[in-house]
């Protein structure tokens, strides 16, 4: 049989002659085929984030790493497939597992960040952990948790510790939320296929012996030691021992059977009513107490703002007596120093006018003018006559003549 085959550029092509021999042709080319048989050629390629698994026909396996390229050869290969990397984020964890021969498996821990290629000897630790229930989110069921990459960041859980009977048995729900982080992997895989189940185990018990030590009400009243991790010792001791460390538990509540649930509200109800009674009377015992206060803070203002005012009005009456006396000693001090002006500059003119008079007079001496008949001229007509009248035994009379 002739035919002809074509063969475009970046394919690859099996021909296989009549006797079974194989010969492998590139493209572009164009084929004329006689008594052959004609095979095209898959080229697997993996991406950066991918890597190609080559099973050959001998049972050999070969991983490659992304970007590559491999074309399957019939004679060769016997399956490629490309398989994606295994992402690896910051805060996990893969354990791998590697057989060095037939009887002998090395384990190691990678962490990440990191793109993880397992070797074709290699495979990766499966965990397989109590989870929630989907059907009942309260209760944890075995092999719910299935998974390769194991968190190594500080986590949490929630947990409801069933059927817990105090001293006097009341049947009792404890709600409990537990923070954890794992600290030692390889003691977590020696000593624990399923830490949620150890933490489970270890906290029931310590929540058992918590409550078949106490009643009912004083239970209640010692909720909050369940905050404290001094009350989980099987829960510390346990997880040291697996590698884990507790962080925190905190305390979410109780939940009781319906008639103790009951029992528990009404009380809480009653509890609650005398207590915002109370409250109310307080309130208003405080209201009382604060107008009462604030009344007589009002009043001391009141007086204390008279006690100012009256005060200030003092201050500005003094101040406006001291003021006038201010005034009239400067009215004085002024009137008195015209006066002494007035009074010197009269003095001096008196002083200048006698002066003068005496320089007349002294003047009119040296002209040899008696002075006396000067005088006596000059002032005929006195300002005032004195005489003085009497005879001999009688007694003088004064008479005084303006």
């Amino acid at each position: 049989m002739i035919n002809f085959k074509t063969i475009r550029e970046g394919e690859r092509a099996a021909v296989w002659n009549m006797n079974g021999k194989v010969k492998y042709i590139d493209g572009p080319k164009r084929l004329w085929l006689f008594r052959e048989t004609f095979e095209n050629l898959i080229n697997y390629s993996a991406e950066a984030d991918q890597y190609l698994a080559v099973r050959f026909q001998n049972g050999d396996i070969k991983h490659m790493h992304g970007p590559a390229a491999v074309w399957l050869d019939p004679v060769l290969h016997a399956k490629i497939e490309i398989k994606p990397l295994i992402p690896i984020n910051a805060n996990e964890a893969v354990v791998i597992y590697q057989r060095t021969n037939k009887q002998e498996v090395n384990r190691k821990i990678l962490q990440g960040p990191a793109q993880y290629m397992p070797d074709p000897d290699e495979w990766l630790h499966r965990f397989s952990w109590h989870g929630a229930d989907p059907n009942n989110p309260k209760q944890k069921k075995p092999s719910t948790l299935a998974f390769t990459k194991l968190r190594v960041i500080p986590d949490q859980m929630y947990f409801d510790v069933q059927d817990v009977r105090t001293a006097d048995d009341a049947l009792l729900t404890v709600q409990l939320m537990i923070f954890f982080e794992i600290i030692d992997i390889e003691r977590m895989l020696d000593q624990t296929h399923d830490p949620v189940a150890d933490f489970i185990n270890a906290v029931t018990a310590d929540i058992i012996d918590f409550a078949a030590n106490r009643p009912f009400e004083k239970f209640k009243q010692d909720t909050d030691k369940l905050n404290n991790l001094e009350a989980y010792n099987n829960l510390i001791a346990r997880t040291k021992r697996i590698g884990y460390q507790v962080n925190k538990v905190v305390y979410r509540g109780y939940e009781a059977n319906p008639k103790l649930q009951a029992m528990h509200d009404h009380a809480i109800e009653t509890r609650t009513a005398l207590q915002l009674e109370a409250e109310t009377e307080q309130q208003a015992q405080e209201l009382a107490d604060l107008k009462l206060t604030r009344e007589a803070d009002r009043e001391k203002q009141q007086r204390a703002l008279e006690q100012k005012r009256t005060e200030h009005d003092q201050l500005m009456k003094q101040l406006a007596h001291q003021q006038l006396i201010k005034q009239n000693q400067a009215e004085h001090k002024q009137k008195m120093e015209f006066e002494q002006e007035s009074n010197t500059l009269e003095q001096k003119h008196l002083h200048e006018k006698n002066v003068e008079r005496a320089n007349y007079l002294k003047l009119m001496k040296e002209m040899q003018i008696d002075l006396t008949q000067y005088l006596v001229a000059q002032y005929q007509n006195p300002d005032r006559l004195i005489r003085i009248d009497g005879t001999g035994n009688d007694h003088p009379q004064l008479h005084l003549h303006d």
